[in-house]
């Protein structure tokens, strides 16, 4: 993928640096964010700006081979993104760890999506990252760091990585898809700044239906009569109703903004006649509002999906025609 020197612009590479110029590099560092695609290329590019003699140009030998996963001195874990780490795979780092560096002057472990290990494999690194070799350092990311064990976290300096502006975001779609520029605002709006969702709703031959439900279900559902229509088209996207709710949290809140005078925090710009038009009160969209989160936190605690998408409309409709 096409990331767009995404690292350079970054907080990340200004902390690094500075801990170089410093002689503070710490042995490990915990990066913490939302987006497990844009955490796994920040520690790549991190692994650059150790070994690579410009700071990560990308165009050196090192930065050539980390980038193509060859690099002798950074080792990458684990093998398979979508499980965490056991007790072998750390045996097997632990070992690797005591290997001096053939290439540079550091060795590298990137640990992708730490939360996932178990508790027996986080135990069993916490010794090396109590003493370590001096010739080591770990880059682990997270996305969950409450499934981390807290003696991880004291002894990495840990990072929080905010997601991504719009127009990144814009730029990473339109490299790394054959979307044309008028083409891509819905899955701008819709990743919010998440590089993983992006890359998951443009391969997403549902994702536009999906959006547009949702559009249509705040805009055009006005009466009780036509709930189980707009009920039984949710509920026949079975597993992602909770997309659907996400999706509704971002129509209310562009009709917020297109009814309370804040018409350049609209995202969807070509509906903004409609928002102004469309039959809601400030008062009315601020409860409905609170009503998704709700019904998504029902859904997060498996709740009966159909009691849920039923109680929501009937709910949003007595709160639009209440709060006229």
């Amino acid at each position: 993928m096409e990331f767009c020197d995404l690292y350079s612009k970054s907080e990340l590479k200004n902390i690094v640096n500075n801990d170089i110029d410093k002689n503070m590099l710490n042995h490990a560092y915990l990066l913490c964010g939302q987006d497990e695609i844009y955490l796994s290329y920040l520690a790549k590019e991190f692994a650059k700006n150790i070994l690579c003699v410009s700071s990560g140009c990308g165009v050196c030998p090192a930065c050539i081979k980390i980038e193509k996963g060859v690099h002798s001195d950074v080792l990458v874990y684990p093998k398979d993104s979508s499980k965490g780490l056991v007790v072998d795979d750390i045996n097997e780092i632990v070992e690797n760890s005591y290997i001096y560096p053939l290439e540079g002057d550091k060795k590298i472990f990137i640990l992708n999506n730490f939360d996932l290990s178990t508790s027996q494999a986080q135990n069993k690194l916490l010794k090396t990252l109590e003493e370590p070799p001096k010739t080591c350092l770990f880059i682990l990311t997270t996305t969950n760091p409450s499934n981390i064990l807290n003696t991880i976290k004291s002894r990495s300096k840990s990072l929080s990585i905010p997601l991504l502006g719009s127009d990144d975001v814009q730029t990473f779609i339109l490299k790394n898809s054959s979307f044309k520029p008028k083409e891509v605002q819905p899955f701008v709006s819709s990743s919010q700044g998440n590089l993983t969702k992006a890359v998951k709703i443009i391969n997403d031959d549902n994702f536009l239906k999906i959006k547009d439900l949702a559009l249509n279900t705040v805009l055009k559902l006005t009466e009780s009569g036509e709930i189980l229509r707009y009920s039984s088209q949710i509920l026949g996207f079975k597993d992602r109703i909770k997309e659907i709710f996400d999706e509704l949290s971002l129509v209310f809140l562009d009709v917020m903004y297109a009814k309370t005078g804040l018409e350049d925090k609209v995202v969807n710009q070509s509906k903004l006649a409609e928002y102004k038009n469309s039959k809601y009160s400030v008062k009315a969209l601020k409860i409905i509002y609170s009503k998704v989160l709700e019904a998504q936190n029902k859904l997060d605690c498996n709740c009966n999906p159909t009691t849920v998408v039923d109680g929501f409309l009937i709910t949003m409709l007595e709160v639009k025609h209440k709060w006229k």
